[in-house]
């Protein structure tokens, strides 16, 4: 726990997404493969960043658009099948760890966030959205997740 530690609350709320990433894949049987992922134009336009173009990973149940550049750590956008309980269950998971969260309204059916960015869920129903870019403030995320809905 020390590494996330210095790492801060962000680090922690991407471990556990990550974690219910793999545990979502069995939920569902719709594929996220067809979603394009968003160009490096639009992913820097809206976060301020100076991205290259996506490196794309592809799963029956996830697609991984991972833009490297601005940051030691890259941007990604990560397009999965989901459900309620899922989904939930990762905010549920960050709370505990005392990340403090704010809920999005009008954004997907479902959507929360780190209070100081990093990190950005978005639930449509049968998909979620997951985008993490460090050091990125929620508000910024949040314009670029009202592009990709």
């Amino acid at each position: 726990m020390r590494s996330l530690a210095f790492r801060g609350p962000a680090a922690a709320v991407a471990i556990i997404v990550l974690g219910l990433t793999l545990m979502a894949g069995t939920a569902a049987a719709v594929s996220p493969a067809k979603t394009k992922c968003p160009s490096a134009s639009v992913v820097n336009a809206a976060l301020g960043q100076h991205d290259k173009a996506p490196t794309v990973q592809s799963t029956a149940y996830a697609k991984v658009c991972t833009y490297k550049g601005s940051s030691i750590l890259p941007t990604r956008i990560q397009f999965q099948v989901d459900t309620a309980a899922t989904f939930a269950a990762g905010e549920k998971s960050a709370a505990s760890l005392g990340e403090a969260l704010a809920k999005v309204h009008g954004l997907g059916k479902a959507a929360w966030g780190s209070k100081v960015g990093g990190f950005l869920a978005v639930f449509l129903g049968n998909e979620s959205i997951r985008i993490t870019a460090p050091l990125v403030p929620l508000s910024k995320l949040e314009s670029l997740a009202r592009k990709l809905v």
